[in-house]
């Protein structure tokens, strides 16, 4: 019913074909023609061709109102996606675990809320399989994660490379004999992979030491256990906690050791009542990417964020 409003409206505002013709570029009788047939399929005539300047019908008096209202949503429409074209408006959410979010929010988060203040920002902090499921429902936009997805169902890029150590209390006494291969703050500042041929230790050396693991289902519990699998130990658990964080807590108090990524270990304070050590593993070895599904259309705020984060990745001296 509004194909061609455009050559309509032109015409109200004219009060003339020739004029409408005119500034339309194009003939007086090719636009009459197309106006007629509009009208013919509608029904009803828009204009009354028998007044001097043309005048609407009642029935046009309505088509132009509604012509007027289009015209309006579509403005509105083409300012908010001019303002989220400009990061003027929008909304990114982004769902990873604690030791993602651990690491980006002082950083990438932190720097991606200053440039662009106006996007609302949304950050969930979850377990890998959580966070996909909130992916797979549109409830999040990216992802954070160290899990392998379907590369066929989720685009993935690479962000960082990480390596998994071991902390543990520095007064339990397997430390006397390693105090060679702790690790210290410089170590983490330029990067454990470059020392693991100097400082790394085998998972074996603490076979008889409690340790405190996240649940089954988190993938760093899978890495975890692959590691002691390796050397075929059966790992000394006395608890499992939901967060690395929590874990780490426990590490403080004294209660046993955990594992966890490097990148984390730079956001800590404390550093003299834990010893650190890189474990020696291939499946200490680890990448973190950047997943979106492949079916939803990545927007201005996800491509800038996914910039942002790598860019500042690749500037950092961690490995």
């Amino acid at each position: 019913m509004f194909k061609n409003k455009e050559y309509v409206f032109l015409v109200y505002k004219e009060r003339s074909f020739s004029k409408a013709a005119e500034k339309l570029h194009i003939s007086q009788p090719s636009l009459s023609s197309t106006i007629k047939k509009l009208e013919d399929k509608i029904g009803l005539p828009i204009f009354n061709r028998k007044t001097n300047p043309i005048s609407l019908t009642q029935f046009g008096v309505e088509y132009i109102l509604s012509i007027e209202k289009i015209i309006e949503i579509e403005n509105r429409m083409h300012s908010l996606v001019s303002d989220v074209d400009k990061l003027q408006k929008g909304h990114l959410s982004i769902g990873a675990s604690s030791l993602s979010i651990s690491y980006f929010v002082p950083e990438t988060i932190a720097a991606f809320k200053k440039a662009h203040p106006y996007i609302d920002l949304n950050i969930l902090e979850t377990s890998t399989l959580k966070s996909k499921q909130l992916l797979d429902t549109g409830e999040v936009d990216l992802i954070i994660t160290n899990r392998p997805l379907d590369t066929k169902e989720y685009e993935k890029i690479f962000l960082y490379h990480e390596h998994l150590i071991l902390a543990i209390p520095s007064n339990y006494t397997v430390n006397k004999n390693l105090k060679a291969k702790q690790l210290n703050r410089e170590d983490f500042k330029n990067g454990v992979t470059y020392l693991l041929n100097k400082k790394s230790v085998s998972i074996s050396a603490f076979a008889d030491v409690p340790f405190i693991f996240l649940p089954k289902d988190n993938y760093l519990r899978f890495c975890t256990d692959m590691l002691f699998e390796e050397k075929k130990i059966l790992p000394n658990i006395i608890l499992e906690v939901e967060e690395t964080a929590t874990a780490y807590n426990f590490v403080q108090y004294g209660l046993g050791a955990t594992i966890f990524g490097d990148t984390r270990v730079l956001g800590l304070n404390t550093y003299k009542q834990i010893a650190f050590y890189a474990i020696n593993s291939k499946y200490a070895a680890r990448d973190a990417f950047i997943y979106y599904k492949k079916s939803v259309l990545r927007t201005r705020a996800m491509h800038e964020f996914i910039e942002m984060a790598i860019s500042r990745v690749k500037n950092r001296p961690i490995t």
